[in-house]
């Protein structure tokens, strides 16, 4: 797919709400957007990757096309998005074959997938059984509007003060990007870390926000006032504790950034106080850097060697990534809590708990108690 850029003066009274990585999450999307109050007063960008990693990436599409139709919201392409589109506009009975592959995988990881979606939809549940050469002629006529609405979404849109495209951009010359190869501006993995300063604001998504932290894991967007980037992604549906973020800021001459949050995890309330650790001497151990060595192992926590120092982790979190020893994200660091504050329980153990305040992971070992669950 060639780049597209999309040119767009914003109202200068209006507000601007902003957000990435949906990935099949339409019951997070209405909720953050209810927390943010969003009306037909205000403009949505939605930076990429709609579908996938997600139990609801229909639901997803749909409601953005709704979204389309009754407010003013402009959604661009993701990288996943645009892989779902080569494979629903293909030809290629291999490339059904590895979609319905995926799609198993897809189900087992996050609960669902597109292609199991539009197959229970047309009366066809997808199972190992499934003569999915015969099924996608129909899959290809009964979403013929998903498939077009997502072959038209853009790669870049650029405003007047900000430039929004889901993986990063190599410059800001947009005539000279118009019609090359989308897909590295939309797979622009650590962007952030390239490097580069811009005059407009660039507002991103693909990469999650937690990858850039060093110390502990941070899921809020991070935001570069000095070289101008935004990077919105916080890891909704990839990672355990990951979250869906939206920014508003009051109007396109703004960047007042306020920042709402969707968390699928169960809440609690501290009831005893808790000094933080060193934030300088914790250790974070993420994606692409979780290779470690087991000093010893026990029922719920275990000691490894992570960048020849000792640390403990969860048990469970320990697995064997193509024959190296490896830990899930985590990170040693103790939350500041307060009695009242409330938190995000992610891992509970019989010494503590893995939790998440305010877009932090860490571990609380205090009391606590279990909040109702409030319907969205």
């Amino acid at each position: 797919m060639k780049t597209t850029v999309q040119r767009l003066a914003l109202p200068e009274n209006k507000r601007i709400l902003m957000t990435s990585d949906i990935h099949g999450h339409a019951d997070g999307l209405r909720a953050v957007l209810k927390k943010a109050g969003f009306s037909q007063e205000d403009i949505l960008i939605i930076v990429g990757d709609l579908v996938e990693k997600g139990p609801q990436s229909l639901k997803t599409l749909r409601l953005v096309m709704d979204l389309c139709r009754t407010h003013t919201v402009y959604p661009l392409m993701g990288n996943v998005d645009l892989w779902r589109l080569e494979f629903l506009q293909s030809g290629n009975p291999e490339r059904w074959r590895e979609m319905a592959e995926y799609s198993f995988h897809a189900v087992e990881w996050w609960g669902g997938s597109l292609l199991h979606e539009m197959c229970a939809e047309v009366g066809r549940p997808l199972t190992r059984d499934t003569d999915i050469i015969s099924l996608f002629p129909l899959i290809q006529r009964h979403f013929a509007p998903e498939i077009a609405f997502i072959a038209q979404l853009p790669t870049i849109l650029e405003t007047q003060r900000m430039i929004f495209v889901h993986g990063g951009i190599p410059h800001e010359d947009l005539a000279a990007l118009q019609g090359t190869d989308a897909y590295p501006l939309l797979k622009f993995d650590d962007f952030y870390s390239a490097g580069l300063s811009f005059r407009k604001w660039i507002v991103v998504g693909h990469w999650p926000a937690v990858l850039y932290s060093r110390t502990y894991p941070v899921f809020s967007p991070l935001i570069d006032r000095e070289r101008r980037i935004v990077s919105l992604d916080g890891a909704c549906g990839v990672k355990r504790e990951g979250q869906l973020n939206l920014l508003s800021i009051p109007s396109c001459e703004s960047t007042d950034f306020t920042l709402y949050t969707w968390d699928h995890l169960p809440r609690i309330t501290a009831l005893d106080a808790q000094q933080p650790s060193s934030g300088e001497k914790a250790r974070y151990i993420r994606w692409n850097d979780h290779a470690v060595q087991l000093l010893q192992k026990g029922e719920e926590m275990s000691q490894v060697l992570y960048h020849g120092q000792p640390m403990d982790v969860p048990t469970q979190y320990i697995f064997d990534h193509d024959g190296v020893l490896s830990c899930s994200d985590t990170t040693d660091y103790a939350l500041e809590a307060a009695p009242g504050d409330e938190m995000y329980l992610i891992l509970q153990l019989k010494n503590g708990c893995y939790v998440k305040k305010n877009s932090v992971s860490g571990w609380y070992y205090g009391r606590y108690e279990m909040n109702e669950v409030k319907k969205s």
